[in-house]
């Protein structure tokens, strides 16, 4: 463990020695292409945010609609017409004459 140590002390002193002799200015004209970016970028529209909810609103209703027809499917398969003619009050006054 000790010759990792010591390997790793001379590495690191290594790295502390070394500068760094690049030049940290920025480029020539690069101000005046920022600004110039700055002015020419698109303004957003105010409909923008509109837009934005519009196409999730959009997609959360697709989704719903989706799982409530997927849900109400054993609905329409069963056999319904018991169901509508439970009641029915014609017969019922029929049957008492």
């Amino acid at each position: 463990m000790s010759t990792d140590d010591r390997t790793w002390q001379k590495l690191a002193a290594a790295a502390r020695a070394v500068r760094d002799e690049r030049d940290l200015a920025a480029p020539y004209g690069f101000s005046t292409r920022v600004a110039a970016l700055a002015m020419t970028a698109p303004v957003a529209s105010p409909w923008a945010l509109f837009e934005k909810f519009a196409i999730r609103g959009l997609i959360a209703a697709s989704v719903f609609g989706v799982a409530a027809v997927a849900f109400g499917y054993g609905a329409w398969t069963g056999d319904h017409e018991n169901d509508v003619a439970s009641y029915d009050a014609v017969a019922d006054v029929l049957d008492l004459t």
